[in-house]
């Protein structure tokens, strides 16, 4: 889940690949690479087709056969399911993650300590098993 949300946030900049690549990136570390590529075209395909309806909307403004759509609302279609199918990767990414460190076998654990002469000394402590 770690990668797919920390890919989303810092590939957004990036003309906001990160909301159509980055959640994709738990799947594929769990080499669950069909649901990866089913969420990325998911996300791009929404877009462009939302995008294609808002400008075509937006030709037809003036003939009496419009949609009743206008721009804006295609627009706020497509985020939303860009949005939800984002969202949907990123929370099944952590459950995929886990199910593929259990089969082959790797374990990573993060435990609080504290230490030093007077146990003023806080920090984590990160175990790594394969």
């Amino acid at each position: 889940m770690a990668l797919s949300l920390g890919g989303t946030l810092l590939l957004a900049p990036a003309y906001g690949a990160g909301l159509f690549v980055g959640p994709a990136f738990g799947h594929f570390y769990a080499e669950n690479h069909s649901q990866a590529w089913v969420g990325i075209g998911i996300r791009t395909g929404t877009a462009l087709v939302a995008i294609s309806a808002a400008e075509s909307a937006q030709n037809q403004q003036g003939v009496s056969e419009a949609p009743n759509f206008d721009g804006l609302e295609w627009l706020l279609i497509g985020a939303a399911a860009v949005l939800g199918s984002g969202i949907y990767d990123t929370a099944t990414a952590g459950t995929a993650a886990r199910e593929y460190n259990r089969t082959h076998g790797l374990r990573a654990r993060v435990t609080p300590t504290a230490g030093g002469p007077r146990g003023e000394q806080v920090g984590l402590s990160v175990t790594l098993q394969f």
